[in-house]
């Protein structure tokens, strides 16, 4: 389905809709969160939002000016420093997606944005790009598929990173199945070169879970709404362009 402001997606925590850029949840109490986001990513154990944020890719030229433009972005939507951000060329707010997975008192939520006409890509395809050794590099490319992923429950924290993989396999046979041919071969893409997944697990929820493989109820619930969420995600870029 669309993103729908105001979608429970834990059960302290609704998706917000703050301007036609830009998508976040702000949680009323800490989550344990796993990101790769552009800004505050990594392990974040007292996480008190995350957001996903459309932006001109050629806004940014150093890191400075990437860190500049993120403690703005926050500021300006009254979102907790530390809230961790994925950026995107693609369209966030009206091409993303959710899909709300419940199996036997379990619920999962994927919210997701996807753009792959112009940065698909293999995973061993060429590189395009080799980061100096400043730093300096800011590798935003047009494109992007970021995913976020909120379960209602406690998670152990060997089960977060487990997760990535899930919604990797999930996002690859995708990929496959929609023949998205990679951009720089002829090979079928594995998704973009600058993906983003952020993974949160509800602190304070009863329920608690050691794993996330995909022989399990909860494998199979993030690998099903995930897939679910991409997909249509995809399907509002093509539409985009009719």
């Amino acid at each position: 389905m669309k993103l729908t402001n105001g979608f429970k997606v834990l059960s302290d925590s609704r998706l917000v809709l703050l301007s036609s850029q830009t998508a976040a949840v702000r949680f009323l109490l800490p989550k344990l969160v796993l990101s790769d986001a552009s800004w505050n990513g990594g392990w974040l154990a007292e996480c008190m939002g995350v957001a996903n944020h459309q932006m001109d890719s050629r806004a940014i030229h150093s890191r400075l000016e990437l860190q500049q433009y993120c403690s703005s972005l926050l500021k300006q939507h009254g979102l907790d420093a530390g809230t961790s951000l994925q950026l995107t060329a693609a369209p966030v707010v009206h091409g993303g997606s959710l899909f709300c997975e419940e199996v036997r008192g379990l619920a999962v939520t994927v919210v997701a944005s996807a753009g792959v006409r112009r940065n698909a890509v293999w995973a061993g395809d060429l590189a395009s790009f080799e980061e100096d050794p400043n730093g300096e590099f800011i590798p935003l490319s047009p494109g992007t598929i970021n995913v976020m992923v909120f379960v209602q429950a406690r998670l152990e924290a060997s089960v977060l990173p487990h997760i990535f993989t899930v919604v990797a396999e999930a996002k690859s046979d995708l990929m496959r199945d929609r023949h998205v041919r990679s951009c720089y071969s002829s090979r079928i893409a594995t998704g973009t070169g600058t993906d983003s997944t952020i993974v949160v697990s509800d602190s304070q929820a009863s329920r608690k879970f050691t794993t996330a493989n995909t022989h399990s109820t909860l494998g199979m619930a993030i690998a099903r709404a995930t897939r679910a969420a991409i997909s249509e995600a995809l399907d509002h870029e093509a539409a985009s362009v009719l």
